[in-house]
């Protein structure tokens, strides 16, 4: 067998694409070197991922001799041929490095490995990882500036890059998870990366899917900027942090003012809950915790600049401005480079993706406090944040999860214990752990060996042997405990209530919006942020466009809730109340009620999602800002580039 060389493969736009771009290249390069008479078979690593694939009838001689090498290998699954090539799981477990390249070099030939991007950073950090090009599956308009500093870096270290800027498409996909040709013009895009990817002499290489072109190797090299791309998903800002190195000078310029627009961006996010914080203690002596509007500006200023004078940029020339200063919660920052006018950029603090998930209260025994729904189902706000990760995850290995249940108050659980009655599969009514919002029922079946390997990454454990379905989430507060309901503003156990407002409510305006709140089932939180960001609570408001009194009622809103006065502070507030009780009943998400306020129900109901207006997006941020400020349980914002 010849010197085994290694190629990496993740994806950056859509999780799944990644492990069949890797599929679809082993497939080619088997292709290649089987056509020549020069390969033993093409290894396909796939790490952390569906570790037990079978192996296909259709399968090669070099893979079934590939398949026959390595079997008994202690690294992972038992191998499987599946048509040109071999399939091996690798679990991620401590060391597993090692066991990566023990399996580089049993092979002895071309090696794929699909990892996540969380084993990414370690594995290019590896000194015996020598790489000879890269290869990114990635949605070239969406990452094109994180993609042409990529290019520019790696052409600096002496290695090239190809971007596969399309999906392989459902057919494709299949047959190239099988070991076989994806057909049509993919088998084309395969064949070419395979081409470009081919050693140079004898150097040994380390390649990233999905599109390539061959280069020098550079032994021993990290390329942080890679590990930094696979991270775009979950967070910008982290990413562009982590790009190291200069690139070209007007790259460098871009990519300092991103980076102290979303440091500032970031630091007024982080600070937001002091400024709302009371300026004074209960006793009248100044709470510590409180910032001033200024120097929460300033700290987000000194947080720009320290950002750019890290990359290069002097000091002096870099001028940050804050678009909504006078805002309630200001959370957008603009940075530009005097002397340069093409460099600039803006950031803001925004609701996430997960914010339009259905939100509402639990009862009925156990746990109290706010459920979010995931695919109709409730449960814990952490647990559904780590589902959404867990699923994720699973999607790049193949497995569309499926909720099959979620919380149950006891009432639910006694339905269903009348309804079978045996303890070993239905707990009694007071017993099952679905009433505290931490467990959930998932499938299909055939994602029931992935999960038991992968949950406890994400923290998700099985409960029972006898339940493969069954997970609890065990990394928040314990189940049904009294930190969960201090956590999540669940109702505290002696039957006392939080408080009714928000500490920046004026006191004559307190019971108002109390009586309001109980009157029609919503927030008393929710509606106090409103109305400090829409008229600072002054009763007397009108914008320029025609908005009236405290809630800032336009005329024919205010007509169709029966406002006749809307400068009268206590009806307009009961308006709103109506209002907001209508909306989040006809959307089932604080996010989108809000969304729906500011935009229209017609643009929310068209896309079931926080409309992408610049307006909209900065109103549901600051609200969210102003209700997580005051204690209430809402997702964080995320910072991320607007310009």
């Amino acid at each position: 067998m010849g010197q085994a060389r290694l190629l990496i493969a993740t994806d950056v736009s859509s999780p799944g694409d990644g492990v069949a771009a890797a599929a679809a290249l082993a497939v080619a390069i088997a292709t290649a070197e089987q056509a020549s008479a020069g390969s033993a078979g093409v290894l396909l690593v796939e790490a952390g991922g569906a570790t037990r694939r079978r192996p296909t009838l259709l399968s090669s001689a070099p893979a079934r001799a590939l398949e026959a090498a390595l079997t008994g290998a202690e690294v992972g699954a038992r191998p499987a041929a599946r048509g040109r090539i071999c399939w091996i799981g690798l679990e991620l477990v401590d060391g597993w490095p090692d066991r990566l390249r023990d399996l580089a070099g049993r092979a002895g030939g071309a090696v794929v490995a699909h990892l996540p991007a969380a084993a990414w950073r370690e594995a290019l950090d590896d000194p015996a990882l020598a790489p000879s090009g890269a290869l990114v599956r990635a949605d070239v308009r969406a990452h094109r500036h994180l993609l042409a500093l990529l290019a520019a870096e790696l052409r600096g270290r002496g290695l090239a890059l190809r971007v596969a800027t399309r999906p392989l498409g459902l057919v494709g996909s299949r047959r190239a998870l099988a070991g076989l040709d994806p057909g049509g013009p993919a088998a084309l895009r395969a064949a070419r990366a395979a081409r470009a990817l081919a050693p140079a002499g004898e150097r040994p290489g380390l390649v990233v899917p999905a599109g390539g072109e061959a280069a020098a190797g550079q032994a021993g090299q990290a390329l942080p900027l890679v590990a930094g791309l696979c991270f775009v998903v979950l967070a910008l800002a982290s990413v562009m942090a982590a790009l190291g190195g200069a690139v070209t000078a007007t790259a460098a310029k871009q990519r300092a003012a991103d980076l102290a627009a979303l440091s500032a961006a970031r630091s007024m996010r982080d600070d937001a809950n002091r400024l709302l914080a009371p300026p004074r203690l209960a006793d009248g002596s100044p709470n510590p915790g409180h910032l001033e509007r200024g120097r929460l500006l300033g700290r987000a200023r000194a947080a720009a600049i320290a950002a750019a004078r890290r990359n290069g940029i002097d000091p002096a020339r870099v001028a940050v401005r804050f678009p909504d200063a006078g805002a309630p919660v200001p959370l957008r920052a603009r940075v530009a480079l005097e002397g340069d006018p093409g460099r600039w950029a803006e950031a803001q603090a925004a609701p996430p993706a997960s914010a339009a998930h259905p939100v509402t209260t639990a009862s009925g025994g156990g746990y109290s406090g706010p459920l979010e729904h995931r695919q109709g189902k409730p449960m814990r706000p952490d647990v559904a944040e780590a589902f959404d990760r867990l699923a994720t995850a699973a999607a790049r290995s193949g497995h569309t999860l499926l909720v099959t249940s979620a919380y149950r108050s006891d009432a639910e659980q006694a339905r269903l214990f009348a309804a079978n009655p045996d303890p070993r599969w239905v707990a009694p009514p007071g017993r099952s752990l679905h009433r505290c919002g931490t467990e959930l029922d998932l499938g299909p079946a055939s994602a029931y060996g992935w999960l038991a390997a992968n949950g406890p990454r994400f923290g998700f454990v099985k409960r029972y042997a006898w339940e493969p379905w069954h997970f609890g989430y065990t990394r928040g507060p314990a189940p049904c405990s009294a930190p969960a309901g201090v956590a999540f503003g669940a109702r505290r156990g002696d039957g006392a209530e939080p408080a009714a407002v928000p500490a920046f409510v004026p006191s004559r305006y307190r019971a108002p919006i109390i009586a309001a709140a109980s009157r029609r089932g919503v927030s008393a939180t929710l509606l106090a942020a409103q109305l400090m960001a829409e008229s600072g609570f002054d009763p007397n408001a009108v914008s320029p466009a025609g908005a009236r009194g405290i809630a800032q009622f336009m005329p024919a809103t205010a007509a169709a809730y029966g406002l006749r006065d809307p400068f009268d502070p206590r009806a307009a507030i009961d308006a709103q109340a109506h209002l907001m009780s209508d909306l989040l009943g006809q959307f089932g998400s604080v996010a989108l009620a809000l969304a729906a306020y500011n935009a229209g129900p017609g643009a929310v109901a068209a896309c079931d999602c926080i409309p992408p207006y610049p307006e909209t997006q900065a109103y549901v941020a600051r609200i969210m800002a102003l209700m997580g400020g005051a204690g209430e349980a809402v997702p964080q914002l995320e910072v991320r580039l607007v310009a």
